[in-house]
Order: structure tokens, then sequence, then C-alpha cells
């Protein structure tokens, strides 16, 4: 949260990047409520974790949360059924582009929308996010110049439930440092 807080001072805006990988008439369709769900689910967990734990000088949590701002990257010719490699590789030259590496979370992890997370969002329950059956709901996140050992198995990117985003979130910046 401190890391966040002092972001916003120096920037306009907080929130993933989020890639779309699969284009197709249900997609059409169905990639639109993904967005909403997986803001929702943000949304709940945010301010579930964070309205207790402020102390009386730090900002509002409203106005905090009013500076979320998914960055949605969709570009069929470019991104339809595009790898993991393809899409890491366009996000760091992304990155690099902004002279933003390690600078923010925003530009150490993106999210990754394919066939197979769009799949278990499309049903989600926006208007009920908190009795919805979250744990079936996941998205792709992708970490941006990942160290990669072969020896620990993490490829650089994991599957991650919607409502653990914003722990995702407020944890990854801790465990850069």
């Amino acid at each position: 949260m401190d890391e966040l807080q002092n972001r916003l001072e120096t920037i306009s805006d907080w929130g993933y990047v989020i890639y779309r990988t699969t284009y197709t008439v249900e997609s059409d369709t169905a990639f639109p409520h993904a967005i909403r769900y997986i803001e929702t689910c943000l949304k709940s967990e945010f301010f579930d974790e964070v309205t207790p734990r402020l102390r009386p000088y730090d900002d509002d949590p409203v106005h905090i949360w009013s500076r979320y701002k998914s960055t949605i990257i969709e570009d069929p010719a470019q991104f339809d059924g595009a790898s993991i490699e393809t899409i890491r590789t366009h996000f760091e030259t992304w990155v690099d582009a902004q002279k933003a590496r390690d600078f923010f979370n925003k530009f150490r992890m993106c999210i990754i929308i394919d066939e197979e997370s769009l799949q278990t969002l499309k049903d989600g329950s926006v208007g009920d996010v908190e009795n919805d059956d979250h744990e079936l709901r996941l998205v792709k996140v992708l970490e941006a110049f990942p160290i990669v050992d072969s020896s620990d198995g993490f490829p650089g990117w994991m599957k991650c439930w919607t409502h653990a985003l914003w722990f995702l979130w407020s944890n990854w910046g801790m465990a850069m440092r």
C-alpha cells in the first residue's frame, strides 16, 4: 500500500495491463464481462484489505481506488492465439519504451486472458462477486523480465485466482525488493 500511495504522487493511475489473446464471436461478448469481473474482484479485495489498515494520514481508499485503470491491449492481428513468450516480448518492449522497468507493479507484471481464462470468467457473477465460486475463475499473470531458474520450476508466469489479484499486486513490490 505504501508503494502504491507513493507512486500515485507522480503517476496518474495504477492497475494491471491486460492482454487479450482470444478473438471469437463468443469472446467479443465475453471479454468485456471478464474485465468487469476482474475489476470487481480487485475492488472487493482492495477494500476488504485496505480500509481497516489505513492510518489516519493515509489517502482515502475511495480516492486510491478511483485511480485504478486497467490498460487493455487488444490486437487480433498481433495477439490472436499468441503464446506466453510472444506476450512477454511485447510487454517487456512496451515497458522498456516507457523507461519503466522495475518502476512500479504496472510494469512488472501483466494479465493474459486467453481462451482458457475466458472460459472460467465468462459466467462470473459481477453482481454478487463475494458469493461467486471464485476459485474456478482464473487468469494468467506474467512476470516481466523474470529470472527463471530451472531448478525452482517457476516459468515466469502463473495461473492466478481473480480474488488473489489484489493480494498479488500488493505483495509483488515486496517480493521485488
